[in-house]
Order: C-alpha cells, then sequence, then structure tokens
C-alpha cells in the first residue's frame, strides 16, 4: 500500500463522532514493550457501539485494518502499521450480568473484570490475577497461567465481521486450544460471556489475588517494560528452562535482555527498538533449537514488517 494514502475529509469527520482520531501515532505509548513505530492513523472508539461505526465508515476507504487493545503480549515493528489501527482500549468496558452469563466487553481490563466480578459476588477469576491487558486480548490468545486459562470460563464470544454485522460463537475444545483461539478471518471481537461461580467471601478472594499478584512481582520481571511470556511451552517441559539450560540468561542484543528473573520474559532494558527484541526472539529459538531439537514458538503477536 501507497503510504501516503489518507482519509477523505469526510471519513475523518465522520469517524470523529465514533473515536478518537490520530495521525502519524507513536505506537510505542500503546505497547508494555514500550517499542514500535507509528501508525498512519490510530483510532480509539468512544464505546463499545462505536466499533460497528467505525468498520462501516472505513471498509471503503480499501485500507489495511489492524486491531490492538492493551498492547501487551504484542510486538509491533518498528516501520509503524500502515492504514488504519484500532484500539480497543478501556473505552469499550461494558459489563452486564444476566441470569445465565456476565458479559465483558473486550476494551475492559483484566484488572477491571476481577474486580467487577468480584464486587458483584462472584469467584473463579483468580488465575487472570496480574495478566496485563484487555479481555479482548485475553479472549484472542486464550490468556492464562497454571493455574487455568480464558477457555475454562468462556461460554461465548461476540464478533463484529467486516460488514459490520454482529455474530456469537460458541466456545469449546474445537474453538479454543493452548494460548489461541479460533476467531474467523477479518472479524473484531467485541465482547465475551463467562460463567463463573457465586462467592459470598470477598476478601478471602481478594487475599487470594494479592497473594497471586506478589508472586509474579517475585518471580518475573514487572519492574521493566515486557510483553510477559515471549514463547509457549512444548508438551514436554518448560521454555524458560530450556532457554535457561541453553545458556541464555541475562544475554543481550542492543536494549533487549533476556531476563535473568525469569528467562521466558525478553525486557526492554535500554532503549531497546522492536528489532532488538525481534533479533532476541529468532537468535533464542536458534540457540534451543541447536541445543535441544525442539523449536520454540512465540506466543507473542507480531505486528508489521520485520
Amino acid at each position: 500500500m501507497d503510504r501516503d494514502r489518507k482519509l477523505s475529509e469526510n471519513s475523518v469527520k465522520e469517524l470523529s463522532q465514533y473515536g478518537k482520531v490520530e495521525f502519524n501515532s507513536p505506537l510505542s505509548h500503546h505497547t508494555t514493550f514500550k517499542t514500535g513505530g507509528n501508525a498512519d492513523c490510530l483510532i480509539t472508539p468512544y464505546t463499545e457501539d462505536s466499533i460497528a461505526n467505525i468498520i462501516t465508515i472505513i471498509k471503503n476507504e480499501y485500507m489495511p485494518i489492524h486491531i490492538i487493545g492493551g498492547g501487551s503480549n504484542l510486538l509491533i515493528s518498528d516501520k509503524g502499521l500502515q492504514g488504519i489501527t484500532i484500539k480497543i482500549s478501556c473505552s469499550n468496558n461494558s459489563f452486564n450480568i444476566s441470569d445465565k452469563y456476565i458479559y465483558a466487553g473486550s476494551g475492559l481490563s483484566k484488572e477491571q473484570f476481577i474486580s467487577y466480578a468480584i464486587n458483584s459476588g462472584f469467584g473463579g477469576i483468580e488465575f487472570i490475577a496480574g495478566i496485563p491487558g484487555t479481555i479482548g486480548g485475553g479472549i484472542f490468545m486464550n490468556a492464562g497461567t497454571y493455574m487455568g486459562s480464558f477457555s475454562d470460563i468462556l461460554k461465548k464470544i461476540r464478533l463484529l465481521n467486516d460488514n459490520g454485522s454482529i455474530n456469537e460463537v460458541d466456545i469449546n475444545e474445537l474453538t479454543s486450544g493452548y494460548r489461541t483461539m479460533t476467531i474467523p478471518e477479518n472479524n473484531i471481537i467485541i465482547g465475551g460471556y463467562f460463567s463463573l461461580p457465586e462467592s459470598d467471601d470477598k476478601e478471602k478472594i481478594k487475599n487470594r489475588i494479592d497473594s497471586i499478584i506478589k508472586e509474579r512481582w517475585e518471580k518475573h520481571p514487572m519492574d521493566y517494560p515486557s510483553a510477559g511470556s515471549v514463547f509457549k511451552n512444548p508438551e514436554t517441559c518448560s521454555s524458560w528452562k530450556l532457554i535457561d539450560d541453553s545458556g541464555l540468561k541475562g544475554y543481550r542484543t542492543g536494549g533487549a535482555q533476556v531476563s535473568e528473573k525469569h528467562t521466558n520474559f525478553i525486557i526492554n532494558s535500554r532503549d531497546a527498538t522492536s528489532s532488538d527484541i525481534y533479533n532476541l526472539i529468532k537468535y533464542i529459538q536458534e540457540r534451543v533449537y541447536n541445543n535441544t531439537g525442539i523449536k520454540l514458538e512465540t506466543e507473542i503477536k507480531m505486528m508489521g514488517e520485520f
């Protein structure tokens, strides 16, 4: 695509009714790695309903569309993103309780979701504690820890297709897997329907969550920009151990470093670029493969040209 291609004035005026529109916006401000080039056009919807209006307006512009959430678990190229980037985060903060399910909009942060759930008398969300990002991102990658995954509590996904129509998809063993969720092409996650057990002991759950977050700070490099775990765990072992056994603890490429606290984390230790992080990922994969014959698969998503 020609990067000089611009949205029409009419489209910009229309879009401004439904979201904040920014041009040449630094994506490093929107990722937990704190890296990445600029978005040609960044749109942040004001509400959940605004997303469908935005898609309807931009589909006739014939420009690439990228969807981001809280920017965790994401590496964006130093070259940035061409076309239109839609950031669904915090603006889309629906949380509703029905007789059967709890609905959470994709822009809701995991921290907000936990707070709303506990204060509404529910539990079963402790495994999410300390995981950054939004509900939409958590659904997209079936986020989780050794204590559980989104697919354990998620029953249906609400999706918006490129024609502006809303569909709902049931979650089962065929639609979810380890750190992955089957999402139809050209669909945007609007929200999810969750089934949580009721709880009448808020303080017990809050104390458990505080304990989990404390443990994460003790074991993970939370004081540096990162995107969480970089690699999926192979079936037979843990990625961090394969990396550690390959002698890569503390290894650096430019400003990117393998964490000394948890070797499945790459941290931005000193003004790293996305290229530094990308090159370090490739080096880790090569080194572990040569050492063990195991090909590490990335958990983080990469967007743009590398």
